[in-house]
């Protein structure tokens, strides 16, 4: 389902149940740069917010002279559900930003944003079986959520993260690093361009495409073209997970 400038999951994917059944407001309460043009915004709920790992809002900014993009979006949660606070990460770009996104860049401390509708499944439910993650730019905020809940329950994901990032910046790579130091089974290849994730790369750093579940998750262009790709390197469809988010281009 396309959502302009956040989460859309594949329209094949069966919804797990909202557990946000109302509105909700959020209090800003931290912003921090993530890399050049991505920053983070942390809100902590009004009340008791439950959620699984890779889940996403729908997030709701009102505000004067709304473009035709209107004044709600579709984000996934960056935090995990251990951390409490709900952290949403975004990439702004001056040349071509919403009003939504201008709004957002003018939140300060304290002030709100409201919420509702969590749903998503793009979470990792077999904490036993053997993933490979792509991620292309600001598609990696569902695995910061899924690596950083694992971590907290001393669960070692066996897990392949190839990231992908038109710059020479990757948004959360310390924390990614310090995680793969905890966790002997997490790999992590840090792609940029003109490096790209095609059919030789998975190849490479997927030697045995026999056993991992496929989670892909980035811009709408890049989601399907790696969909199809990892079709015709002999993935069946039933292990492709993916997670598209409309209004960035691919990286």
């Amino acid at each position: 389902m396309p959502l302009a400038d956040g989460a859309g999951n594949d329209a094949d994917l069966k919804i797990c149940s909202s557990a946000l059944n109302s509105r909700m407001k959020l209090k800003l309460a931290a912003r921090k740069i993530e890399s050049p043009g991505v920053e983070s915004f942390i809100f902590k709920p009004a009340e008791s917010l439950v959620w699984k790992a890779g889940q996403f809002l729908h997030y709701v900014l009102n505000h004067s002279s709304t473009d035709d993009r209107g004044s709600d979006r579709w984000f996934t949660i960056a935090s995990a559900p251990c951390e409490k606070n709900v952290m949403l990460t975004t990439r702004f770009d001056s040349k071509r930003s919403s009003t939504f996104k201008k709004t957002l860049k003018a939140l300060k401390r304290g002030d709100t944003i409201e919420i509702s509708d969590l749903d998503g499944d793009f979470i990792v439910s077999d904490a036993g079986k053997e993933y490979v993650f792509i991620a292309g730019g600001i598609g990696i905020t569902p695995f910061r959520a899924i690596l950083k809940q694992a971590a907290h329950e001393g669960k070692l994901l066996r897990v392949t993260l190839l990231y992908a990032n038109r710059k020479s910046v990757a948004a959360y790579k310390k924390e990614f690093d310090a995680m793969a130091k905890q966790n002997p089974n997490l790999t992590i290849h840090y792609l940029f361009s003109p490096q790209r994730i095609d059919k030789e790369t998975v190849k490479e750093f997927v030697p045995d495409l026999k056993k991992p579940l496929f989670y892909v998750s980035g811009p709408e262009p890049m989601v399907e073209s790696i969909g199809q790709m990892l079709q015709e390197i002999g993935i069946p469809k039933k292990r492709i997970k993916q997670d598209w988010f409309p209004g960035y281009p691919a990286e």
